[in-house]
């Protein structure tokens, strides 16, 4: 009996839509799927012509500004399209290599990886692939 209750309750509770409702939905879908399709394109033609390096068994690619190096796994730059992803970056140095927890985000109107090396003061900056 309380299933044939929930079961009413769950279908007066649906949203019914109308047909210039549904049109405008998949309208707005489409146009998003379309842009991540660019996006994603976009990016791999910008990695296209980068080179990988290999270390410790894996593949990275290296990002640079004026003063500092990373390395980012290919999986993740790949993976990349206009949402925000959280990374270790792995700094390079003449001292020692370090890790670093940051984000990194594709621009796509740039053409270039934005990444914020702090966690709690995120602010992104450009960083050339290497």
């Amino acid at each position: 009996m309380m299933f044939e209750l929930q079961e009413e309750n769950a279908s007066e509770n649906e949203k019914r839509f109308s047909p210039d409702e549904k049109k405008k939905i998949m309208a707005k879908l489409h146009e998003r799927r379309r842009q991540e399709q660019k996006s994603k394109e976009a990016l791999r033609r910008y990695l296209s012509d980068k080179k990988i390096y290999n270390y410790q068994g894996k593949e990275y690619y290296k990002i640079k500004d004026y003063k500092n190096n990373f390395y980012i796994s290919k999986e993740v730059m790949e993976s990349l399209a206009e949402t925000v992803v959280e990374v270790e970056l792995e700094r390079s140095g003449y001292t020692a290599n370090r890790k670093q927890k940051g984000f990194i985000k594709w621009d796509p109107v740039r053409q270039s990886i934005m990444a914020s090396l702090s966690k709690v003061r995120v602010y992104f900056k450009p960083f050339e692939v290497e």
